[in-house]
């Protein structure tokens, strides 16, 4: 069967890193990066840390792609939802996903409020957003094939005709292989496949 995601979606083409003017002496730094999973994106994070151990917070939030754990926000010690979901109120509002970013704080000296925490973070995101090369990705899903020897070149002449190719081929007393197909094909391809084997081909 196939499961049917985003036919396309914005993330960012590589890591970013900013430095923004100081607010009342504390200084801030954004970090972001594209990334597939939660555990890539701590990984992300560990290193932002570990880059800046001296800071005071390190305040983050991530939004991951379709069928992902969705999201994550983190304050670091920051009072409650001041630092990592105004980062996600920046990358949902950018309309990315599959992304991480990190926001570091040197304290000044000067406390800048809940209302003014909220706007140096998420400034800082969005400055950060602002700055990074964001690309779209086409969404592919994995269409498991198989099929009888004899209509393995009548398939394969579809496939050619969408521009695909054939990945995982195994045989047996059948030819099963997988296709990455983009997302908003697979419905027209599959229908094409039952055609022209006349529901001969199946789908695992």
């Amino acid at each position: 069967m196939i499961d049917v995601a985003m036919a396309h979606y914005l993330t960012l083409a590589r890591p970013i890193h900013l430095a923004v003017p100081p607010i009342k002496k504390s200084r801030f730094f954004g970090d972001g990066a594209p990334v597939v999973s939660a555990a890539e994106a701590m990984v992300f994070v560990d290193g932002v840390r570990k880059k800046f151990p001296d800071a005071g917070h390190h305040c983050f939030a991530w939004r991951l792609k379709s069928g992902d754990a969705g999201f994550r926000t983190h304050d670091d010690g920051e009072p409650g939802g001041t630092g990592g979901p105004p980062i996600l109120n920046h990358i949902d509002g950018a309309g990315l996903v599959g992304v991480v970013f990190v926001v570091t704080r040197y304290f000044g000296g000067t406390k800048l409020g809940k209302g003014g925490l909220i706007r140096a973070y998420g400034g800082t995101a969005g400055a950060a957003i602002k700055a990074a090369e964001i690309i779209s990705i086409q969404e592919t899903t994995t269409l498991k094939v198989r099929t009888s020897y004899a209509d393995q070149g009548t398939i394969e002449g579809v496939l050619r005709g969408f521009g695909l190719t054939i990945h995982n081929p195994s045989y047996d007393t059948q030819v099963c292989f997988d296709v990455a197909v983009p997302v908003e094909d697979a419905a027209q391809l599959q229908g094409m496949l039952v055609e022209v084997t006349s529901g001969r081909v199946c789908f695992a």
